[in-house]
C-alpha cells in the first residue's frame, strides 16, 4: 500500500474542520440563500450536503484503497467546482486559492490511491462530475 502524505492528512483535517465549522457558524437559511444566489439551486440540499461531504471526505481522505479514492474524488470535485464557479463569477478570493489547493491535494491523493485503468476511470468520473455541476449551475443562473 502507498503511505499517506502529511499534506493529504493536513488537507483532510482542514476539510473536516471547515465542514464542521460551516454547520456551526452559518445558519442554514443564510447558507441556503447564498448557495441559491450563486446558482446552486435548490439551495437547501446544497447547503446541507456540501458540508456533510466535506466532513466525510476530509475524514476519509488519508485512507488508502477504494475508500481513500472515493474521498479523494469528492475532495477534488468540491475544490474544482468552487474554483470554476469563482472564476466564472469573477469573485476570486483566498477561498478560491484554498479550493485550488484542495483540488491539487485531492488529485494527488486520487493518483496515490489508484493504479492503472482504475486511475483513468476515477479521473474521468471526477471530470464528469465537475463539468456537470458547472453546466447545471450556469443553466440555473441563465434561467433567472
Amino acid at each position: 500500500m502507498i503511505a499517506c502524505s502529511r499534506i493529504t492528512r493536513a488537507v483532510g483535517t482542514a476539510l473536516t474542520a471547515h465542514g464542521a465549522a460551516t454547520f456551526v457558524a452559518d445558519p442554514l437559511r443564510q447558507r441556503a440563500g447564498r448557495m441559491a444566489d450563486r446558482g446552486f439551486a435548490p439551495g437547501v440540499p446544497h447547503a446541507v450536503l456540501v458540508p456533510l461531504l466535506e466532513v466525510a471526505s476530509g475524514t476519509l481522505l488519508p485512507r488508502t484503497g477504494r475508500v481513500g479514492a472515493a474521498a479523494a474524488a469528492a475532495a477534488t470535485a468540491l475544490g474544482a467546482v468552487r474554483v470554476g464557479a469563482d472564476v466564472e463569477d469573477r469573485t476570486v478570493t483566498t477561498g478560491t486559492a484554498a479550493a485550488a489547493g484542495l483540488t491539487v491535494a485531492g488529485l494527488g491523493a486520487a493518483v496515490r490511491a489508484t493504479r492503472g485503468r482504475a486511475r483513468a476511470g476515477l479521473l474521468a468520473v471526477i471530470g464528469t462530475v465537475v463539468v456537470f455541476e458547472l453546466v447545471r449551475r450556469r443553466r440555473v443562473l441563465r434561467a433567472r
